[in-house]
């Protein structure tokens, strides 16, 4: 096996396309690219670390980010809903993990991860392996449902969310509403416009990168991997989203609406649109709803997991030994009495 870094405008064709061969919108090389441009500060650096077999195949790579210190992240941000890199079969995962722990000369930071996922599990056990001393925290909560059938999942919606749903029907009726639908072939700088047009109106805080979203939909947009639905009541733009599907997966990313038309739940109309498009025409079987535990996202969707996280530090280094002692230990001890707290009290109840 060959490990391998390259600085992202260096990365061979056969790795961006190792990413692009992934399952999931944000695996993609445009996705990471994408975040490279748009997020990140002067003193970072953006590394691809690749595992090669013996023949020259990549069989994992992963998007990492090089900052001053020594220090190194995987490449996310405030957008990152999952960070799920090519890592390969399970045993290229692990074996990818030692050999990146080599590497890590002080502190490696990783977050937004699936602990679900067999590949990552894997890598995270091969950081072990290498000599790191690291430990795991909960992320962030994402809601989650699984659609075999729109009809019979709508079905089972609760009546008030249903009817505030239907208040377009009546709008559509009177030719006062609209539903516009941007994917692959089309003007992503007027989809781009008119997201940004209703989310200034809405009552979210301004974007912490102002350029990712637009830069995002000319990247995505065009190969379907971002989509974006606009309803427009009385000719004007009242909700928008933007929404990120590959295969028979949705996120639902990005939502606002303008204020001034809440009295017709305009962005309730546009999810309920978009979804039942997706389930029905597209094949979409799985939704989730991004990051956090949003009230309005437990209408939707019914399920919830958690993204995780992990502090890695090399015990060999000063400052590697300053994170283990003040984040890696501290996070394992809290895990011990919470797992020792659940024991006592399902042992007494």
């Amino acid at each position: 096996m060959i490990f391998e870094t390259f600085k992202l405008q260096e990365t061979p064709l056969q790795i961006r396309e190792f990413f692009d061969a992934q399952p999931r919108p944000e695996s993609s090389w445009g996705w990471f690219q994408t975040l490279a441009q748009t997020t990140l500060s002067s003193d970072q650096t953006v590394l691809i670390a690749a595992l090669r077999d013996a023949a020259g195949a990549v069989v994992s790579a992963i998007p990492l980010i090089a900052n001053e210190t020594s220090a190194m992240d995987g490449l996310t941000s405030p957008y990152t809903t999952l960070f799920q890199p090519p890592l390969g079969r399970i045993e290229d995962a692990t074996k990818f993990g030692r050999s990146l722990a080599r590497h890590v000369r002080d502190t490696l930071r990783l977050d937004c991860l699936d602990a679900s996922d067999a590949a990552t599990a894997a890598f995270i056990d091969g950081l072990a392996e290498g000599g790191l001393f690291l430990s795991c925290y909960q992320h962030f909560a994402n809601w989650f449902e699984v659609i075999p059938d729109f009809e019979n999942y709508w079905q089972a919606r609760n009546g008030g969310f249903k009817n505030a749903a239907r208040k377009s029907l009546r709008l559509e009726n009177q030719g006062r509403l609209r539903f516009e639908w941007y994917e692959e072939d089309v003007d992503w700088k007027h989809a781009t416009d008119i997201y940004e047009q209703v989310y200034q109106k809405s009552w979210k805080a301004a974007e912490p990168h102002a350029q990712f979203i637009g830069t995002l939909l000319h990247s995505l947009g065009p190969r379907g991997l971002a989509k974006v639905g606009v309803l427009t009541i009385d000719g004007q733009p009242a909700a928008a989203q933007i929404w990120l599907v590959k295969s028979s997966r949705a996120t639902i990313f990005k939502v606002a609406h303008d204020a001034q038309f809440d009295r017709h739940s305009p962005g309730t109309a546009l999810t309920y649109r978009i979804l039942q498009k997706l389930c029905e025409e597209q094949h979409v079987h799985e939704v989730d709803f991004g990051r956090g535990d949003d009230p309005y996202k437990k209408q939707w969707l019914s399920r919830r997991r958690m993204r995780q996280g992990i502090v890695a530090a090399n015990p060999r280094s000063l400052r590697g030994v300053r994170t283990a002692f003040f984040e890696v230990a501290p996070t394992k001890i809290s895990a011990h009495l919470r797992s020792r707290l659940a024991k006592f009290k399902k042992a007494a109840g």
